[in-house]
């Protein structure tokens, strides 16, 4: 039985696995000659004679009547590299969350994890309006809507919203201060009617990190570009820890702010 690894060779194992992957994702289903899996990997034979090389000096793989194969060790080690490459691809693809969350100072201690399954819409060159979109799509299907904002929506949704509260629709909503300010005045035809139903409810409060959105089953993470104060990330997701964070954090700034409507 081989010992421990040396660190510089663990390093260079771990190069490899990562360099190769594809070898293990080929020889998974079934042993292939040397030509065959050239072909697979689209490398010369010479290239493919050092990788079965190196492969058979580390005990990954092994020569069967059918061709190379892996071995239980090579079998591990492929799932390991698998699971490494989806876990880098999803911290990747939540990276815009992570830049929204991680300089914000809550009140509530938030696991990113919760996160994990999480819808990322982030804005496009062709499309500016992709968060927002996703946002106004649940909007539609949602009963009821809770959170904060540091902006108001986009004008050209306003409307939107402003039908579902006559509607009925039942909204509760932290806004900065000068927020609400800016509603009453630009929407003055639509905000005088809509500031009036018992089923709206708005609170102020001088600074909010980001903004949190609480659909039926929902709870969505909103980050606002820093000049133009466009939507340029939302993630939602149904995680029922990450509902619960999204509601103690609604309600504690929601204890903190003051009532307006």
């Amino acid at each position: 039985m081989k010992g421990e690894p040396l660190e510089d060779d663990l390093e260079a194992d771990l190069l490899e696995l990562v360099r190769r992957h594809e070898v293990f994702e080929i020889l998974t289903d079934e042993a292939l000659e040397k030509p065959e899996l050239a072909a697979a990997l689209e490398v010369s034979p010479a290239t493919t004679h050092r990788i079965l090389a190196s492969f058979r000096d580390k005990d990954w793989i092994t020569r069967t009547d059918s061709g190379y194969a892996l071995t239980p060790l090579g079998t591990q080690m492929g799932r390991a590299v698998g699971t490494y490459r989806s876990a880098v691809a999803e911290t990747r693809r939540l990276a815009p969350l992570y830049e929204t969350v991680s300089t914000a100072n809550l009140p509530v201690d938030v696991d990113m994890d919760w996160f994990a399954d999480a819808t990322v819409t982030v804005i496009e060159p062709r499309d500016p309006y992709r968060p927002l979109n996703r946002f106004v799509d649940l909007l539609e299907e949602t009963s009821s809507l809770r959170g904060c904002d540091t902006t108001s929506v986009a004008p050209t949704y306003v409307d939107d919203i402003h039908d579902r509260i006559l509607d009925g629709m039942s909204v509760e909503i932290v806004f900065e201060a000068p927020v609400i300010d800016r509603l009453a005045s630009e929407y003055a035809d639509l905000t005088e009617v809509a500031f009036e139903r018992e089923n709206l409810r708005l609170w102020a409060l001088d600074e909010l990190p980001f903004g949190v959105a609480l659909f039926d089953d929902r709870v969505g993470i909103g980050g606002y570009d820093a000049e133009s104060g466009v939507l340029s990330v939302f993630a939602d997701t149904n995680d029922s820890d990450a509902y619960a964070w999204g509601e103690r954090l609604f309600e504690q700034y929601r204890a903190a702010a003051d009532r307006v409507i």
